[in-house]
C-alpha cells in the first residue's frame, strides 16, 4: 500500500491494489473508504451503522471530516492507526472473521512466544529497520546490566531515575521528561505513555548504550555507594563519554 498526493494540497490518497482511501491532512483515513476498500463492502455507510450500533464505542475513536468535492458531507475518520484496525476487526463477513482469527493468533504468539514472533517480524524488515532493531536490543540488554549493578550498589527507588537522567542528560542534552514531551509534540503521543528509547535514532541509542557500559564500569571501579554517590559516577562518566564522542578531550598515552 502507498500514499499519493491528492490535487488539494496537504491531502493524500492511501492506496493498494483493492482502490483508494482518503485521508486528511493530518493522515487520519476516511472510516467509510476502509470499509469499502479494505473490509470489501458495497455499502460501506450500512455497514458504519451496523457497527456503531452494535459497538457505539467505536464512535469516540472517530473524528468527523469533509472531503472536498461536490455534495461532499461529513464523514467519519479514524483517529489513530490503531483505530482503524479496531474498526476492521468489527467488520462483519469474511475480512472482519479473519483479521479477528489473525489477530488471535498473534496475540497467543505475543503471550506465549515472543521470540519466534519477534523472529517473524524482524524478517520483514529492510535494512535501516533490522539496524535500529540491532541498536534497540543493544541497549535494552546493556540497560539491564546497567540496572542490576546500580540495585548491587544500593541504589533505590528515585535513585533509577535519576541516574538514568544522569546518562540523559550530558549524552543527549535533555532528561527524560523532557524528552518525551519533545517525542510528544512531534507524534501527537501521550507522553505519559512514550519510552524515549523507543523514539531515538540508532545514534543516539549507540551512544546511550555506550554510556551505560562505561558508567558500568566506572561504579564498579569507585564502588559508589547509593543514590547521591551512584548519580554522581554515572554522571561525570558520561559527560566525559560526551567530551571522547565530540572529540573535545584526549585520550592518555595517544
Amino acid at each position: 500500500m502507498t500514499k499519493e498526493s491528492t490535487q488539494k494540497p496537504g491531502l493524500e490518497l492511501w492506496s493498494c491494489q483493492d482502490g483508494n482511501i482518503r485521508m486528511t491532512e493530518s493522515g487520519q483515513p476516511s472510516v467509510f473508504d476502509i470499509i469499502k476498500v479494505l473490509g470489501g463492502q458495497k455499502n460501506p455507510r450500512d455497514a458504519w451503522a451496523y457497527i456503531t450500533k452494535a459497538h457505539p464505542e467505536v464512535v469516540g475513536k472517530c473524528d468527523n471530516f469533509q472531503f472536498p468535492g461536490r455534495g461532499q458531507r461529513e464523514t467519519p475518520v479514524a483517529k489513530t492507526k490503531e483505530d482503524v484496525f479496531y474498526i476492521l476487526g468489527l467488520l462483519p463477513g469474511a475480512v472482519g472473521r479473519k483479521y479477528r482469527e489473525e489477530a488471535a493468533r498473534l496475540f497467543v504468539a505475543y503471550l506465549e512466544n515472543p521470540a519466534q514472533l519477534a523472529n517473524e517480524v524482524a524478517e520483514r524488515l529492510n535494512p535501516d529497520e533490522a539496524e535500529w532493531l540491532e541498536a534497540r536490543l543493544n541497549v535494552k540488554r546493556t540497560h539491564h546490566v546497567f540496572t542490576d549493578q546500580l540495585k548491587d550498589f544500593g541504589v533505590e527507588r528515585e535513585g533509577y531515575a535519576r541516574c538514568t537522567n544522569a546518562i540523559y542528560r550530558p549524552i543527549l542534552g535533555a532528561d527524560a521528561k523532557a524528552l518525551k514531551h519533545q517525542i510528544a509534540l512531534r507524534t501527537s503521543l501521550p507522553a505519559k505513555k512514550i519510552n524515549p528509547r523507543d523514539h531515538m535514532t540508532i545514534r543516539e541509542l549507540n551512544e546511550i548504550e555506550l554510556a551505560e557500559r562505561v558508567a558500568v564500569g566506572q561504579l564498579r571501579l569507585h564502588e559508589a555507594s547509593g543514590n547521591h554517590e551512584a548519580e554522581r559516577v554515572v554522571r561525570k562518566s558520561s559527560e566525559f563519554t560526551r567530551q571522547l564522542l565530540d572529540g573535545k578531550i584526549t585520550i592518555p598515552g595517544l
